[in-house]
């Protein structure tokens, strides 16, 4: 899985290429440790390009929104697709990872 990386402002954007499936997620868990430099992490996960999760994605998603809050910093999502904010809803992971329509809202949601 390819993941590109920008940084924003407090915010750092991160825009993983595939599904996040048990088997891709390896990558996606080096980008995030890559960036981690003691300072809490402000982070959107740009979901454009990815087509689905599996329950190991959505549970990543949950442990990484939560070791970031204790950190003091933040997890967004932003740009899933329908099927993505289904599932993100059905399994109630939008009660506790911020879901935006797009970067802009997720990047102006730091402030």
């Amino acid at each position: 899985m390819n993941i590109r990386t920008t940084k924003l402002g407090v915010g750092i954007y991160l825009q993983p290429n595939g599904a996040l499936v048990e088997e891709s997620l390896g990558d996606l868990r080096q980008s995030v440790g890559a960036l981690n430099a003691g300072q809490p992490l402000h982070l959107v996960l740009d979901l454009r390009q990815v087509p689905f999760f599996d329950s190991a994605g959505l549970e990543y998603l949950l442990d990484l929104s939560i070791e970031l809050r204790e950190a003091g910093g933040s997890l967004r999502l932003a740009n899933a697709n329908s099927i993505g904010r289904d599932v993100l809803a059905m399994t109630r992971l939008d009660r506790t990872i911020a879901v935006h329509q797009d970067l802009e809202s997720a990047g102006r949601s730091f402030v």
